[in-house]
């Protein structure tokens, strides 16, 4: 099986919004043009705004990294579909804080 497979195995959606609340008031303060930079790149705006949050702009460069934890993929490559965005959303509640 692989790490996405495992990932996309383990989302489930109400864990993810409980998650992604934990975010609103810090993502009223990412720049407008880092939230408009995120779209443009086809970053799901729930994925944009914990990792805008964490990460600041270096996002940007660390989708098109190969990440060990995802199996050696992009987190880009993760979300070419509906599972490995599940997945990816998985990844990143279990990365560290």
């Amino acid at each position: 099986m692989s790490m996405k497979d495992t990932y996309s195995s383990a989302f489930i959606q109400e864990h993810w919004d409980s998650f992604i609340r934990l975010f609103d008031e810090w993502y009223t303060r990412v720049p407008n043009e880092w939230k408009a930079d995120a779209r443009l790149k086809g970053i799901p705006d729930d994925i944009s705004k914990v990792l805008l949050c964490e990460m600041e702009d270096y996002v940007f460069k660390w989708m098109d990294k190969k990440v060990p934890a995802l199996g050696d993929q992009s987190p880009a490559s993760y979300l070419e579909t509906l599972e490995g965005g599940n997945a990816l959303r998985v990844a990143i509640m279990q990365m560290p804080r």
